[in-house]
């Protein structure tokens, strides 16, 4: 599957950036970044670790043809796989969709940010024609928080962009929950 030019350049920074912060004179490439509040129990260190891990396999993954879901399964960490909901029919997903469409709108919501993701839908996110946010940094607050909450951000190709896989992305790995700042 070939990737962009303007993809494969992002991810070649990604790459850098996930092995290496970014110095305070870069600036993000794209249309510009975006930042995220992740909240977590007490464990914020390790979450970016996780997460950064997860997308270090992605990352290697357009090298080649893009892996189907048996080697994406053997490829990550076992304990991000295992964070997926079981990939579902089309007809219990539209039974699913039908029933969240016949509810009030704040319980579609409710009901849509519970719910988990299947690794096959989230990996689509991942593929690169369908890539739009990148690795930018991640950094923890300060004490009292310093162990609860960590901002992350990203680099973006287009505005609006589809940010849920990276909400799930940092859930799977333990976060209970991402906020754009904008919505704070």
């Amino acid at each position: 599957m070939p990737v962009s030019n303007e993809v494969m350049h992002e991810i070649l920074l990604e790459r850098k950036r996930l092995a290496c912060a970014p110095s305070l004179s870069d600036k993000p490439t794209g249309i510009g970044s975006v930042r995220f509040v992740v909240s977590c129990e007490s464990n914020a260190k390790h979450i970016i670790s996780l997460a950064k891990e997860v997308l270090k396999v992605i990352s290697d993954a357009y090298e080649n043809e893009w892996p189907d879901l048996v080697s994406w399964k053997e490829m990550l960490p076992d304990f991000f796989v295992d964070s997926f909901e079981p990939e579902i029919s089309k007809e219990d997903m539209d039974k699913r969709i039908a029933y969240r469409n016949s509810l009030p709108w704040k319980e579609q919501q409710k009901l849509l940010a519970d719910e988990k993701w299947s690794l096959d839908s989230w990996l689509y996110w991942l593929e690169p024609e369908n890539r739009t946010w990148f690795w930018w940094d991640a950094a923890l607050l300060k004490e009292p928080i310093r162990e609860t909450y960590f901002i992350v951000a990203v680099v973006v190709l287009e505005w609006p962009f589809p940010w849920g896989a990276l909400k799930w992305l940092f859930k799977a790995c333990g976060a209970l929950d991402v906020v754009s700042e904008e919505d704070l």
